[in-house]
């Protein structure tokens, strides 16, 4: 009989497992501890987000049914039950993308196309160019990596205001299927929506990221100027010496 742990727990083992092999890579790969720690792993976040996010695209029928089966029910993927093979990615992304379809954004469960966009340009667009910026600091092509950062997360920060913004507008329209009910009420702040508030890291971290790549490419390019000018002014010593 196999083991049934709650969709919470899932979640914690999935993120524990990820930091477990984020934490192990940085320490092995000597280029990639050269990332500062916070960019480091939301970047890698990143990546992880787009594997779910593929698998939300792929598996969206699936997905669909069983956010449907939540509100039916009333339950929760918290609450419900699963099997440990839920921890793999592709099978988290089913219960996390059903339960937020059925409590946070329900266009994440219609025909129109707008949540799978948002997804599809996620992944393609900031996951994959995180993915490409990490491959590049391993090999240690820095200039390519920052430019992948700063596409992946730029991409990333303006992706999250589209959609807060579009969002925000359906709540707002009587004839959304995200516009407040009795049956699907959004509270003040969004008070019985609270999974919503999981945007906030999409739209806080990437700024923070390009700021630090912005620092850190500001303080290569210092380094380098003084280093510069010491061989020069080294040089022209060693010119005087001579003459």
């Amino acid at each position: 009989m196999s083991i049934q742990i709650d969709g919470i727990v899932i979640a914690m083992l999935e993120i524990f497992i990820f930091f477990g092999i984020t934490i192990t890579l940085k320490d092995k790969v000597l280029t990639l501890k050269y990332i500062d720690s916070f960019s480091y792993y939301w970047l890698c976040f990143t990546i992880l987000t787009g594997i779910w996010e593929f698998c939300y695209i792929v598996n969206y029928y699936n997905i669909n049914k069983l956010s449907q089966n939540l509100i039916t029910n009333h339950q929760h993927s918290w609450t419900n039950q699963y099997t440990i093979e839920y921890v793999l990615p592709n099978k988290v992304a089913n219960i996390f993308y059903a339960e937020y379809g059925a409590w946070a954004d329900r266009e994440y469960m219609s025909d129109n196309y707008w949540a799978r966009v948002i997804e599809g340009t996620h992944f393609g667009l900031c996951a994959l160019s995180a993915f490409i910026g990490m491959i590049s600091r391993i090999e240690k092509i820095n200039r390519t990596y920052i430019i992948f950062v700063m596409l992946s997360m730029g991409t990333q920060l303006m992706n999250s205001i589209l959609y807060i913004t579009q969002y925000i507008i359906q709540i707002n329209d009587k004839n959304s299927i995200n516009y407040p009910s009795k049956e699907f009420p959004a509270g003040i702040m969004l008070e019985h929506r609270l999974f919503m508030y999981i945007n906030i890291f999409w739209t806080i971290m990437p700024i923070a990221v390009i700021c630090r790549t912005i620092e850190e490419k500001l303080h290569e390019t210092i380094n380098e100027t003084e280093s510069n000018q010491s061989n020069q002014y080294n040089s022209e010593d060693v010119y005087i010496l001579e003459m």
